[in-house]
């Protein structure tokens, strides 16, 4: 029979069930493709490892598959990562901020310069936020995705910085010295801090259901986005000293471990509940001490195929 044909007929007869149910086997859904039907095909996620020892940032797939472990090369210790739409801002020892393309074309080697440190790093719409690390009175700087200085001490007096992450509304930093993480407005303004002294937090990550995740020396403490401990000890062993920590927003938690001895130089993935799912998730690292995921958004065949089934709903139960 042929395929349009097919189609129209299940719609003529409403057996909404049986149409979403045959689209979804996999040689229909090549066929409506090739219709036209579908409009696009989904795109592949990306996990992006900085290497501090040999200056490259790797890029590998969300089950862990090296894609290019050179994806980017020829940096100065680079020691944080942040990726907004399709570009890479890459922090480094040197106290440059890199800018490239998630395709890993070199767009501006010096959009930010004269830093003291830069680890942590987070974006928030046509915003780049830095944390400074070094000094003695160590502070967040806030300047445009473009490298314009909007406010190079939006927050001072912090304890050696390395890890950030904001949620669009407020930035977290861990303080490495303090052993503590600071909630602040995307203003500079505090709200919060908490945290055990001698923890020695290095990265932090949010889960958009608010759970903040803060990865720790010796490993990975949950609270609530209000500071609130949830499990201060959701995952213990390893060695972490960097910003090591990400989501994929599928239940999966990633820390990299750069300890330099037998075992370290590797990602463990993880399950937000904090059970490992594999301690050698990647491996074959140079001191690993930030990561990237990137997740790609629903395809436009996704979204074709929920709206034609929508209208399809919608039309059966008006006729019913």
């Amino acid at each position: 029979m042929d395929t349009g044909f097919r189609v129209l007929l299940m719609l003529r007869r409403h057996w909404f069930s049986d149409l979403v149910r045959w689209i979804f086997q996999s040689r229909n859904f090549f066929k409506l493709t090739g219709m036209g039907m579908l409009l696009a095909v989904p795109a592949h996620g990306q996990i992006y490892v900085v290497n501090a020892g040999s200056g490259t940032i790797g890029e590998y797939s969300l089950t862990g598959q090296t894609l290019n472990s050179s994806f980017i090369t020829g940096l100065s210790s680079p020691t944080g990562i942040a990726v907004s739409g399709s570009y890479l801002y890459v922090a480094q020892e040197n106290g440059t901020v890199r800018k490239y393309t998630t395709a890993g074309s070199l767009v501006n080697a010096s959009l930010i310069s004269g830093l003291y440190l830069p680890w942590g790093i987070t974006v928030s719409g046509n915003d780049l936020f830095v944390a400074n690390a070094g000094g003695e009175s160590s502070t967040i700087g806030e300047y445009t995705t473009s490298g314009a200085t909007l406010n190079a001490s939006l927050v001072s007096g912090l304890d050696n910085p390395t890890g950030l992450a904001t949620d669009g509304n407020d930035l977290y930093v861990t303080c490495w010295s303090s052993g503590t993480v600071g909630i602040y407005t995307t203003s500079g303004a505090g709200i919060n801090t908490f945290g055990a002294p001698g923890a020695y937090p290095g990265g932090v990550t949010l889960d958009g259901n608010g759970h903040v995740y803060v990865s720790t020396l010796n490993g990975v403490g949950e609270y609530t986005t209000a500071g609130v401990p949830v499990n201060a000890s959701l995952i213990s062993g390893g060695y972490n000293s960097g910003v090591g920590i990400a989501l994929d927003g599928n239940g999966h938690l990633f820390w990299a471990d750069n300890y330099g001895g037998a075992g370290g130089n590797v990602i463990g993935e993880y399950t937000t509940g904090g059970q490992l799912i594999n301690a050698s998730f990647i491996t074959g690292l140079s001191n690993p001490v930030a990561l990237a995921v990137v997740v790609p958004e629903p395809a436009s065949s996704v979204l074709a195929l929920i709206g034609l089934a929508g209208l399809i709903f919608k039309s059966t139960a008006r006729r019913n």
